[in-house]
Protein backbone atom coordinates (compact mmCIF):
# COMPACT_ATOMS: atom_id res chain seq x y z
CA UNK A 1 0.00 0.00 0.00
CA UNK A 2 1.36 3.47 -0.61
CA UNK A 3 0.31 6.85 -1.89
CA UNK A 4 0.18 7.85 -5.33
CA UNK A 5 -0.18 10.93 -6.99
CA UNK A 6 -2.16 11.00 -10.35
CA UNK A 7 -1.79 14.09 -12.12
CA UNK A 8 -4.79 15.48 -14.65
CA UNK A 9 -4.72 18.62 -16.81
CA UNK A 10 -7.87 20.73 -17.13
CA UNK A 11 -7.25 23.73 -19.88
CA UNK A 12 -4.18 25.03 -18.84
CA UNK A 13 -4.48 24.15 -14.87
CA UNK A 14 -2.49 20.67 -13.87
CA UNK A 15 -4.37 19.06 -10.53
CA UNK A 16 -2.38 16.73 -8.43
CA UNK A 17 -4.82 13.78 -6.93
CA UNK A 18 -3.45 12.17 -3.50
CA UNK A 19 -4.68 8.45 -3.84
CA UNK A 20 -4.12 5.27 -1.52
CA UNK A 21 -3.14 2.54 -4.11
CA UNK A 22 -1.77 -0.87 -3.57
CA UNK A 23 0.03 -3.69 -6.27
CA UNK A 24 -2.03 -6.98 -6.91
CA UNK A 25 -1.45 -9.45 -9.30
CA UNK A 26 -4.18 -10.02 -10.92
CA UNK A 27 -5.01 -13.80 -11.49
CA UNK A 28 -7.50 -13.35 -14.66
CA UNK A 29 -4.33 -11.31 -16.49
CA UNK A 30 -1.75 -14.48 -15.94
CA UNK A 31 -1.04 -12.66 -12.54
CA UNK A 32 -0.02 -10.02 -13.98
CA UNK A 33 1.04 -6.95 -11.60
CA UNK A 34 -1.86 -3.92 -11.17
CA UNK A 35 -2.52 -1.13 -9.30
CA UNK A 36 -5.64 0.17 -7.80
CA UNK A 37 -7.16 3.08 -6.06
CA UNK A 38 -7.99 1.92 -2.52
CA UNK A 39 -9.18 5.55 -1.86
CA UNK A 40 -9.39 8.87 -3.16
CA UNK A 41 -7.93 12.05 -0.59
CA UNK A 42 -8.42 14.69 -2.89
CA UNK A 43 -5.91 16.75 -4.88
CA UNK A 44 -3.14 18.53 -3.28
CA UNK A 45 -3.89 21.89 -4.05
CA UNK A 46 -7.34 21.61 -2.82
CA UNK A 47 -6.56 19.94 0.61
CA UNK A 48 -3.34 22.24 1.21
CA UNK A 49 -0.50 21.96 3.21
CA UNK A 50 -2.17 22.17 6.76
CA UNK A 51 -4.33 19.17 6.04
CA UNK A 52 -2.24 17.15 4.23
CA UNK A 53 0.33 17.51 7.55
CA UNK A 54 -3.22 16.53 9.91
CA UNK A 55 -3.17 13.16 7.63
CA UNK A 56 0.12 12.46 8.26
CA UNK A 57 -0.31 13.19 11.66
CA UNK A 58 -3.30 11.03 12.18
CA UNK A 59 -1.55 8.03 10.34
CA UNK A 60 1.22 8.29 13.22
CA UNK A 61 -1.68 8.38 15.57
CA UNK A 62 -2.62 4.92 14.19
CA UNK A 63 0.92 3.16 14.87
CA UNK A 64 1.40 5.65 18.28
CA UNK A 65 4.13 7.66 16.73
CA UNK A 66 4.05 11.15 18.07
CA UNK A 67 5.15 14.04 15.71
CA UNK A 68 8.06 14.34 17.31
CA UNK A 69 9.60 10.79 16.53
CA UNK A 70 8.44 11.61 13.04
CA UNK A 71 11.09 14.24 12.90
CA UNK A 72 14.51 13.29 12.02
CA UNK A 73 17.28 13.46 13.96
CA UNK A 74 21.09 12.83 13.15
CA UNK A 75 22.82 11.79 16.34
CA UNK A 76 26.48 11.23 14.69
CA UNK A 77 28.73 11.63 11.60
CA UNK A 78 31.72 9.39 11.01
CA UNK A 79 34.24 8.45 8.48
CA UNK A 80 33.41 5.13 6.74
CA UNK A 81 34.65 5.42 3.02
CA UNK A 82 38.00 4.37 3.36
CA UNK A 83 37.68 1.86 6.43
CA UNK A 84 35.03 0.12 3.92
CA UNK A 85 37.32 -0.39 1.27
CA UNK A 86 40.15 -1.56 3.16
CA UNK A 87 38.66 -3.62 5.63
CA UNK A 88 36.53 -5.37 2.06
CA UNK A 89 39.70 -5.38 0.26
CA UNK A 90 40.83 -7.92 3.07
CA UNK A 91 37.74 -9.71 3.52
CA UNK A 92 38.03 -10.66 -0.07
CA UNK A 93 40.80 -12.48 0.29
CA UNK A 94 39.45 -14.34 3.34
CA UNK A 95 42.70 -13.09 5.00
CA UNK A 96 41.10 -13.63 8.63
CA UNK A 97 40.21 -16.57 7.65
CA UNK A 98 43.90 -17.58 6.18
CA UNK A 99 45.45 -16.94 9.61
CA UNK A 100 42.72 -18.95 11.79
CA UNK A 101 43.96 -21.96 9.73
CA UNK A 102 47.19 -21.18 10.88
CA UNK A 103 46.16 -21.09 14.47
CA UNK A 104 45.97 -17.67 15.63
CA UNK A 105 43.13 -18.20 17.93
CA UNK A 106 44.03 -21.39 19.91
CA UNK A 107 42.70 -21.21 22.96
CA UNK A 108 42.06 -17.92 23.46
CA UNK A 109 38.37 -15.77 24.02
CA UNK A 110 39.06 -13.64 21.46
CA UNK A 111 38.69 -13.41 17.58
CA UNK A 112 42.44 -12.68 17.55
CA UNK A 113 42.20 -12.44 13.45
CA UNK A 114 39.18 -9.64 13.60
CA UNK A 115 41.47 -7.56 15.85
CA UNK A 116 44.56 -8.30 13.58
CA UNK A 117 42.27 -6.86 10.62
CA UNK A 118 41.92 -3.62 12.69
CA UNK A 119 45.04 -3.16 12.84
CA UNK A 120 46.22 -3.37 9.23
CA UNK A 121 43.17 -1.37 8.26
CA UNK A 122 44.32 1.65 11.05
CA UNK A 123 48.00 1.22 9.25
CA UNK A 124 46.30 1.76 5.96
CA UNK A 125 43.86 4.78 6.49
CA UNK A 126 45.21 6.34 9.80
CA UNK A 127 48.42 4.52 11.32
CA UNK A 128 48.68 5.53 14.88
CA UNK A 129 49.76 3.64 18.27
CA UNK A 130 47.82 0.75 19.30
CA UNK A 131 46.46 2.89 22.84
CA UNK A 132 45.61 5.64 20.35
CA UNK A 133 43.65 3.56 18.20
CA UNK A 134 41.38 3.01 20.95
CA UNK A 135 40.37 7.06 20.48
CA UNK A 136 40.36 6.59 16.69
CA UNK A 137 37.56 3.99 16.77
CA UNK A 138 35.02 6.70 18.42
CA UNK A 139 35.80 8.83 15.27
CA UNK A 140 35.06 6.23 12.50
CA UNK A 141 32.50 3.61 11.64
CA UNK A 142 34.18 0.38 12.40
CA UNK A 143 31.86 -2.10 13.39
CA UNK A 144 33.35 -5.49 12.57
CA UNK A 145 34.67 -6.33 16.19
CA UNK A 146 33.39 -3.54 18.34
CA UNK A 147 35.72 -1.77 20.80
CA UNK A 148 38.39 -4.27 22.02
CA UNK A 149 40.39 -3.66 24.98
CA UNK A 150 44.08 -2.51 24.93
CA UNK A 151 45.18 -5.38 26.40
CA UNK A 152 43.44 -7.37 23.62
CA UNK A 153 45.26 -5.77 20.68
CA UNK A 154 48.33 -6.36 22.50
CA UNK A 155 47.42 -10.57 22.75
CA UNK A 156 46.73 -10.66 19.10
CA UNK A 157 49.69 -9.27 18.42
CA UNK A 158 51.36 -11.98 20.64
CA UNK A 159 49.24 -14.86 18.69
CA UNK A 160 49.76 -13.23 15.41
CA UNK A 161 53.72 -13.45 15.76
CA UNK A 162 53.42 -17.13 17.22
CA UNK A 163 51.88 -18.12 13.88
CA UNK A 164 54.73 -16.21 11.93
CA UNK A 165 56.31 -19.13 10.49
CA UNK A 166 53.25 -21.00 9.16
CA UNK A 167 51.31 -17.99 8.15
CA UNK A 168 53.50 -16.25 5.79
CA UNK A 169 53.46 -18.92 2.84
CA UNK A 170 49.59 -19.14 3.43
CA UNK A 171 49.40 -15.47 2.65
CA UNK A 172 51.99 -15.14 0.37
CA UNK A 173 49.52 -17.60 -1.69
CA UNK A 174 46.40 -16.19 -1.58
CA UNK A 175 48.23 -12.69 -2.45
CA UNK A 176 49.93 -14.46 -5.72
CA UNK A 177 46.64 -16.31 -6.80
CA UNK A 178 46.10 -15.50 -10.20
CA UNK A 179 49.48 -14.23 -10.86
CA UNK A 180 52.37 -15.42 -13.02
CA UNK A 181 54.93 -18.25 -11.86
CA UNK A 182 57.24 -17.63 -9.11
CA UNK A 183 60.11 -17.39 -10.88
CA UNK A 184 62.38 -13.83 -9.46
CA UNK A 185 62.39 -13.21 -5.96
CA UNK A 186 64.13 -9.75 -4.83
CA UNK A 187 65.97 -8.88 -1.57
CA UNK A 188 67.02 -6.13 0.47
CA UNK A 189 67.48 -4.75 3.51
CA UNK A 190 66.57 -1.63 5.79
CA UNK A 191 66.99 0.06 9.63
CA UNK A 192 64.46 1.20 11.73
CA UNK A 193 65.28 3.22 14.84
CA UNK A 194 64.49 3.48 18.10
CA UNK A 195 63.87 6.83 20.29
CA UNK A 196 64.84 5.33 23.52
CA UNK A 197 66.38 2.53 25.43
CA UNK A 198 63.67 1.15 27.47
CA UNK A 199 64.02 -2.10 28.51
CA UNK A 200 67.15 -3.27 26.96
CA UNK A 201 68.33 -6.61 28.13
CA UNK A 202 71.46 -8.64 27.06
CA UNK A 203 71.56 -9.69 23.72
CA UNK A 204 68.29 -7.40 22.78
CA UNK A 205 68.05 -7.37 19.08
CA UNK A 206 68.51 -3.14 19.36
CA UNK A 207 71.78 -2.39 18.60
CA UNK A 208 73.90 0.51 16.77
CA UNK A 209 74.72 -0.45 13.39
CA UNK A 210 75.00 1.35 9.80
CA UNK A 211 71.93 3.49 9.40
CA UNK A 212 69.98 3.53 6.43
CA UNK A 213 67.79 6.45 7.68
CA UNK A 214 71.48 8.29 8.79
CA UNK A 215 70.58 7.97 12.71
CA UNK A 216 73.64 6.72 13.91
CA UNK A 217 72.94 7.93 17.49
CA UNK A 218 70.14 5.61 17.83
CA UNK A 219 69.71 1.41 18.08
CA UNK A 220 67.93 -0.08 15.50
CA UNK A 221 66.97 -3.44 14.14
CA UNK A 222 67.65 -4.55 10.32
CA UNK A 223 64.64 -5.87 8.16
CA UNK A 224 65.05 -7.99 5.26
CA UNK A 225 62.20 -8.46 2.76
CA UNK A 226 61.93 -11.07 0.27
CA UNK A 227 59.55 -9.90 -2.90
CA UNK A 228 57.93 -10.94 -5.85
CA UNK A 229 58.32 -9.11 -8.96
CA UNK A 230 54.62 -7.35 -8.58
CA UNK A 231 56.37 -5.65 -5.39
CA UNK A 232 54.35 -8.30 -2.71
CA UNK A 233 56.50 -9.17 0.07
CA UNK A 234 56.31 -12.86 0.11
CA UNK A 235 58.11 -12.81 3.89
CA UNK A 236 60.54 -10.87 6.31
CA UNK A 237 63.06 -11.30 8.69
CA UNK A 238 64.56 -9.16 11.93
CA UNK A 239 68.44 -9.42 12.30
CA UNK A 240 69.59 -7.76 14.96
CA UNK A 241 70.87 -4.00 14.43
CA UNK A 242 74.34 -4.32 13.83
CA UNK A 243 74.06 -6.76 11.30
CA UNK A 244 75.87 -7.13 8.20
CA UNK A 245 74.09 -7.11 4.89
CA UNK A 246 75.67 -9.93 3.24
CA UNK A 247 75.46 -12.00 6.52
CA UNK A 248 71.91 -12.25 6.31
CA UNK A 249 71.44 -13.78 2.59
CA UNK A 250 72.18 -17.36 3.71
CA UNK A 251 69.18 -17.72 6.45
CA UNK A 252 66.88 -16.17 3.77
CA UNK A 253 67.76 -18.72 1.20
CA UNK A 254 67.02 -21.50 3.31
CA UNK A 255 64.23 -19.90 5.00
CA UNK A 256 62.80 -19.94 1.07
CA UNK A 257 63.93 -22.98 0.54
CA UNK A 258 61.87 -24.90 3.33
CA UNK A 259 58.76 -22.49 3.92
CA UNK A 260 58.49 -21.66 -0.03
CA UNK A 261 59.20 -24.54 -1.44
CA UNK A 262 60.52 -23.01 -4.35
CA UNK A 263 62.34 -25.35 -7.43
CA UNK A 264 64.01 -22.85 -10.36
CA UNK A 265 64.01 -18.87 -9.18
CA UNK A 266 66.10 -16.14 -9.94
CA UNK A 267 67.00 -14.12 -7.11
CA UNK A 268 67.67 -10.99 -7.86
CA UNK A 269 69.67 -8.52 -5.44
CA UNK A 270 72.66 -5.59 -5.50
CA UNK A 271 76.67 -6.91 -5.40
CA UNK A 272 76.77 -5.43 -2.01
CA UNK A 273 74.46 -7.90 -0.94
CA UNK A 274 75.34 -11.24 -2.81
CA UNK A 275 78.73 -11.63 -2.03
CA UNK A 276 80.88 -14.40 -3.53
CA UNK A 277 80.12 -16.96 -0.68
CA UNK A 278 76.47 -15.86 -1.30
CA UNK A 279 76.33 -16.42 -5.04
CA UNK A 280 77.94 -19.71 -4.31
CA UNK A 281 75.50 -20.66 -1.66
CA UNK A 282 72.83 -20.02 -4.16
CA UNK A 283 74.41 -22.32 -7.01
CA UNK A 284 74.39 -24.65 -4.50
CA UNK A 285 70.85 -24.70 -3.53
CA UNK A 286 70.06 -24.77 -6.99
CA UNK A 287 69.00 -20.96 -7.48
CA UNK A 288 69.74 -18.99 -9.55
CA UNK A 289 71.07 -15.24 -9.85
CA UNK A 290 70.84 -11.70 -11.19
CA UNK A 291 73.31 -9.13 -9.47
CA UNK A 292 74.53 -5.93 -10.60
CA UNK A 293 78.01 -5.23 -10.47
CA UNK A 294 79.78 -1.44 -9.20
CA UNK A 295 81.42 -0.05 -12.36
CA UNK A 296 84.27 1.48 -10.39
CA UNK A 297 87.08 -0.17 -8.26
CA UNK A 298 85.77 -3.55 -9.74
CA UNK A 299 87.85 -6.65 -11.82
CA UNK A 300 85.09 -7.87 -13.34
CA UNK A 301 83.71 -4.52 -14.47
CA UNK A 302 87.03 -3.32 -15.91
CA UNK A 303 87.69 -6.29 -18.00
CA UNK A 304 84.30 -6.83 -19.31
CA UNK A 305 83.42 -3.14 -19.90
CA UNK A 306 86.54 -2.51 -21.53
CA UNK A 307 86.27 -5.72 -23.89
CA UNK A 308 82.77 -4.86 -25.08
CA UNK A 309 82.78 -0.88 -24.92
CA UNK A 310 84.15 -0.52 -28.47
CA UNK A 311 81.06 -2.20 -29.65
CA UNK A 312 78.63 0.57 -28.74
CA UNK A 313 77.81 2.95 -31.12
CA UNK A 314 77.51 6.17 -29.11
CA UNK A 315 76.33 7.77 -31.98
CA UNK A 316 72.68 6.19 -32.03
CA UNK A 317 70.33 7.39 -29.87
CA UNK A 318 68.55 4.50 -28.58
CA UNK A 319 69.24 1.95 -25.55
CA UNK A 320 71.93 -0.87 -26.45
CA UNK A 321 73.07 -4.43 -24.74
CA UNK A 322 76.02 -6.25 -25.32
CA UNK A 323 77.37 -9.78 -23.31
CA UNK A 324 79.83 -11.25 -22.31
CA UNK A 325 80.73 -15.06 -20.60
CA UNK A 326 83.30 -15.69 -18.32
CA UNK A 327 84.21 -17.49 -15.52
CA UNK A 328 80.80 -19.65 -16.02
CA UNK A 329 78.70 -16.08 -15.58
CA UNK A 330 76.96 -14.49 -17.86
CA UNK A 331 77.41 -10.73 -17.75
CA UNK A 332 75.19 -8.13 -19.98
CA UNK A 333 76.06 -4.65 -20.58
CA UNK A 334 72.96 -2.02 -20.99
CA UNK A 335 73.38 1.32 -22.51
CA UNK A 336 71.41 3.99 -22.39
CA UNK A 337 72.31 7.56 -24.33
CA UNK A 338 70.06 9.90 -22.68
CA UNK A 339 71.41 8.39 -18.90
CA UNK A 340 74.56 9.11 -20.56
CA UNK A 341 73.92 13.05 -21.18
CA UNK A 342 72.46 13.50 -18.06
CA UNK A 343 75.04 11.62 -15.82
CA UNK A 344 78.06 13.63 -18.02
CA UNK A 345 76.10 17.14 -17.72
CA UNK A 346 75.44 16.85 -13.86
CA UNK A 347 79.06 15.66 -13.14
CA UNK A 348 80.60 18.87 -15.48
CA UNK A 349 78.43 20.86 -13.69
CA UNK A 350 79.70 19.40 -10.38
CA UNK A 351 83.40 19.85 -11.37
CA UNK A 352 82.70 23.22 -12.46
CA UNK A 353 81.16 24.28 -9.40
CA UNK A 354 84.50 22.46 -7.61
CA UNK A 355 87.19 24.31 -9.97
CA UNK A 356 85.66 27.20 -9.13
CA UNK A 357 85.55 27.04 -5.51
CA UNK A 358 89.48 25.51 -5.45
CA UNK A 359 90.68 27.88 -7.57
CA UNK A 360 89.35 31.17 -4.93
CA UNK A 361 90.65 29.14 -1.95
CA UNK A 362 93.78 28.93 -3.67
CA UNK A 363 94.06 32.73 -4.42
CA UNK A 364 93.86 33.49 -0.34
CA UNK A 365 96.50 31.41 0.03
CA UNK A 366 98.76 33.00 -2.53
CA UNK A 367 97.68 36.73 -1.80
CA UNK A 368 96.53 36.75 1.78
CA UNK A 369 94.64 39.85 2.59
CA UNK A 370 95.80 40.63 6.41
CA UNK A 371 92.25 39.95 7.82
CA UNK A 372 91.11 36.62 9.85
CA UNK A 373 93.23 34.10 10.22
CA UNK A 374 96.06 33.59 7.65
CA UNK A 375 95.69 30.36 5.34
CA UNK A 376 98.33 27.93 5.72
CA UNK A 377 99.44 25.26 3.09
CA UNK A 378 98.49 22.65 5.16
CA UNK A 379 94.77 23.88 6.48
CA UNK A 380 94.24 24.63 2.80
CA UNK A 381 95.20 21.25 1.78
CA UNK A 382 92.89 19.91 4.06
CA UNK A 383 89.92 22.35 3.28
CA UNK A 384 90.34 21.38 -0.10
CA UNK A 385 90.22 17.36 0.55
CA UNK A 386 87.09 17.68 2.98
CA UNK A 387 85.47 19.70 0.30
CA UNK A 388 85.71 17.14 -2.14
CA UNK A 389 84.81 14.11 -0.03
CA UNK A 390 81.69 15.75 1.37
CA UNK A 391 80.78 16.21 -2.00
CA UNK A 392 81.90 12.97 -3.24
CA UNK A 393 84.62 14.56 -5.78
CA UNK A 394 87.49 13.25 -4.25
CA UNK A 395 88.26 10.19 -6.87
CA UNK A 396 88.10 13.14 -9.62
CA UNK A 397 91.37 14.75 -8.34
CA UNK A 398 94.69 14.41 -7.11
CA UNK A 399 95.49 16.83 -3.92
CA UNK A 400 99.29 16.33 -3.02
CA UNK A 401 101.20 18.70 -0.46
CA UNK A 402 104.96 18.27 -0.50
CA UNK A 403 107.43 21.38 1.07
CA UNK A 404 104.56 23.88 1.58
CA UNK A 405 103.53 23.39 -2.15
CA UNK A 406 100.01 22.64 -2.88
CA UNK A 407 98.81 21.02 -5.93
CA UNK A 408 95.59 20.12 -7.37
CA UNK A 409 95.57 18.25 -10.84
CA UNK A 410 92.60 16.26 -12.24
CA UNK A 411 92.58 12.62 -12.30
CA UNK A 412 92.29 12.17 -15.97
CA UNK A 413 92.17 8.33 -15.72
CA UNK A 414 89.26 8.35 -13.16
CA UNK A 415 87.39 11.10 -15.62
CA UNK A 416 88.27 9.16 -18.79
CA UNK A 417 86.95 5.74 -17.08
CA UNK A 418 84.15 8.15 -15.89
CA UNK A 419 83.14 8.80 -19.89
CA UNK A 420 83.73 5.08 -20.52
CA UNK A 421 80.89 3.75 -17.87
CA UNK A 422 78.41 7.27 -18.27
CA UNK A 423 75.13 5.34 -19.07
CA UNK A 424 75.88 1.71 -18.35
CA UNK A 425 74.65 -0.72 -16.07
CA UNK A 426 76.26 -4.54 -15.50
CA UNK A 427 74.81 -7.17 -14.38
CA UNK A 428 75.80 -10.84 -13.75
CA UNK A 429 73.85 -13.53 -13.92
CA UNK A 430 73.23 -17.92 -14.26
CA UNK A 431 70.55 -17.63 -17.10
CA UNK A 432 72.12 -18.22 -19.75
CA UNK A 433 68.55 -18.37 -22.60
CA UNK A 434 66.38 -15.08 -21.43
CA UNK A 435 67.46 -12.05 -24.10
CA UNK A 436 69.62 -9.25 -22.33
CA UNK A 437 66.69 -6.87 -22.80
CA UNK A 438 64.80 -9.29 -19.96
CA UNK A 439 67.69 -9.87 -17.87
CA UNK A 440 68.33 -6.17 -17.28
CA UNK A 441 64.69 -5.72 -16.77
CA UNK A 442 64.50 -8.17 -14.08
CA UNK A 443 67.44 -6.62 -12.51
CA UNK A 444 65.68 -2.67 -12.62
CA UNK A 445 62.54 -4.53 -11.48
CA UNK A 446 64.46 -4.78 -7.84
CA UNK A 447 63.81 -0.99 -7.78
CA UNK A 448 59.76 -2.14 -6.49
CA UNK A 449 61.33 -3.02 -3.00
CA UNK A 450 62.55 0.29 -3.05
CA UNK A 451 59.34 1.93 -3.33
CA UNK A 452 57.84 -0.51 -0.93
CA UNK A 453 60.32 0.57 1.98
CA UNK A 454 59.01 4.01 1.32
CA UNK A 455 55.41 2.98 2.07
CA UNK A 456 56.53 1.31 5.09
CA UNK A 457 58.31 4.19 6.20
CA UNK A 458 56.13 7.12 4.99
CA UNK A 459 52.70 5.75 4.10
CA UNK A 460 52.34 3.06 6.91
CA UNK A 461 54.47 4.70 9.16
CA UNK A 462 57.15 2.29 10.40
CA UNK A 463 58.42 4.45 12.71
CA UNK A 464 58.37 5.32 15.31
CA UNK A 465 58.24 2.23 17.07
CA UNK A 466 55.93 2.81 20.53
CA UNK A 467 56.93 -0.73 21.63
CA UNK A 468 59.91 -1.55 23.49
CA UNK A 469 59.67 -6.08 24.26
CA UNK A 470 61.21 -7.73 21.71
CA UNK A 471 58.12 -9.83 20.67
CA UNK A 472 55.97 -6.49 20.47
CA UNK A 473 58.77 -5.03 18.39
CA UNK A 474 58.87 -7.90 15.96
CA UNK A 475 54.49 -8.08 15.85
CA UNK A 476 54.55 -4.79 15.24
CA UNK A 477 56.99 -4.91 12.36
CA UNK A 478 54.55 -8.16 11.08
CA UNK A 479 51.57 -6.09 11.19
CA UNK A 480 53.33 -3.02 8.86
CA UNK A 481 54.18 -5.99 6.60
CA UNK A 482 50.71 -6.95 6.38
CA UNK A 483 49.87 -3.65 6.06
CA UNK A 484 52.16 -3.48 3.40
CA UNK A 485 51.32 -6.70 1.03
CA UNK A 486 47.62 -5.51 1.42
CA UNK A 487 48.57 -1.89 0.34
CA UNK A 488 50.27 -3.39 -3.08
CA UNK A 489 47.21 -5.62 -3.87
CA UNK A 490 45.17 -2.71 -3.39
CA UNK A 491 47.80 -1.06 -5.80
CA UNK A 492 47.53 -3.44 -8.67
CA UNK A 493 43.83 -2.92 -8.86
CA UNK A 494 44.26 0.26 -8.94
CA UNK A 495 46.74 0.63 -11.57
CA UNK A 496 45.24 3.30 -14.05
CA UNK A 497 43.11 5.17 -11.73
CA UNK A 498 45.08 6.48 -8.62
CA UNK A 499 47.61 5.39 -5.62
CA UNK A 500 46.20 3.33 -2.57
CA UNK A 501 46.99 6.63 -0.52
CA UNK A 502 45.09 9.25 -2.57
CA UNK A 503 42.37 6.56 -3.26
CA UNK A 504 41.93 6.39 0.72
CA UNK A 505 41.86 10.29 0.94
CA UNK A 506 38.99 10.40 -1.70
CA UNK A 507 36.60 7.43 -0.08
CA UNK A 508 37.34 8.91 3.43
CA UNK A 509 34.83 11.77 2.39
CA UNK A 510 32.36 9.33 2.76
CA UNK A 511 30.66 9.46 5.95
CA UNK A 512 28.10 7.51 8.16
CA UNK A 513 25.22 9.32 9.50
CA UNK A 514 23.29 7.65 12.56
CA UNK A 515 20.20 9.17 12.50
CA UNK A 516 16.58 8.53 14.29
CA UNK A 517 13.55 8.39 11.73
CA UNK A 518 10.11 7.10 13.32
CA UNK A 519 11.59 6.57 16.22
CA UNK A 520 14.16 3.59 14.43
CA UNK A 521 17.75 4.55 14.73
CA UNK A 522 19.03 3.85 11.14
CA UNK A 523 22.82 4.18 9.52
CA UNK A 524 22.51 5.91 6.09
CA UNK A 525 25.94 6.94 3.90
CA UNK A 526 26.57 10.17 1.98
CA UNK A 527 25.84 10.06 -1.83
CA UNK A 528 29.21 8.14 -3.16
CA UNK A 529 30.32 10.30 -6.21
CA UNK A 530 31.22 8.63 -9.67
CA UNK A 531 35.16 8.41 -8.83
CA UNK A 532 34.48 6.71 -4.91
CA UNK A 533 31.70 4.30 -6.76
CA UNK A 534 34.92 3.76 -9.50
CA UNK A 535 37.24 2.82 -7.06
CA UNK A 536 35.38 0.80 -5.45
CA UNK A 537 34.68 -0.97 -8.12
CA UNK A 538 37.87 -1.16 -9.08
CA UNK A 539 39.12 -3.36 -5.35
CA UNK A 540 36.12 -5.37 -5.71
CA UNK A 541 34.12 -4.05 -2.64
CA UNK A 542 30.78 -4.52 -2.80
CA UNK A 543 28.30 -0.68 -2.51
CA UNK A 544 27.94 1.28 0.89
CA UNK A 545 24.23 0.77 1.93
CA UNK A 546 21.91 2.31 4.85
CA UNK A 547 21.67 -0.49 7.30
CA UNK A 548 19.54 -0.76 10.88
CA UNK A 549 21.62 0.08 13.78
CA UNK A 550 22.03 -1.71 16.50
Amino acid sequence: MFIRIAKQKRGNKLYRHLQVAESFRDPAKGNAPRTRILAHLGTVEGLGEEQIEKLIAGLQRAIGATPASFSPELLSARDYGHIHAVGGAWDQLGLSSILDGAGIRGDASFDAAALVRMLVVNRICDPCSKLALLDWLESVCYEETGHPSYHHLLRAMDRLLLVKDVAEPLLAKKFMAGSEKLDLVFYDITSTYFEGDRSLVDDDLRRYGYSRDGRFDKRQVVIGLVMTREGIPLCHHIFPGNTVDKTTVAQVIADLKSRFALDRVIFVGDRGMLSDDNLDLLLGKGLGFIVAYPLRRNGFATEVIGGLSKRFDRKIDTEQFHEDVRAGMRFVVAYSPAIARDVKATRTERLGRADAWIKEVRRKLANPSGRGRTLTAQGTYDRIRDYLRDHHLLGYYQVELHNDKLSVTKNRQALVWEDTIDGMLMVGTTDMESRMEDIVLRYKELAEIERGWRSLKSTLLLRPVFHWTEKRILAHIFICVLALQLERWMRQRLRGICSVPHAVEILRRIKIGELTVWGKRTRIPTTMTGEQKELLKALGVRPITASRAK
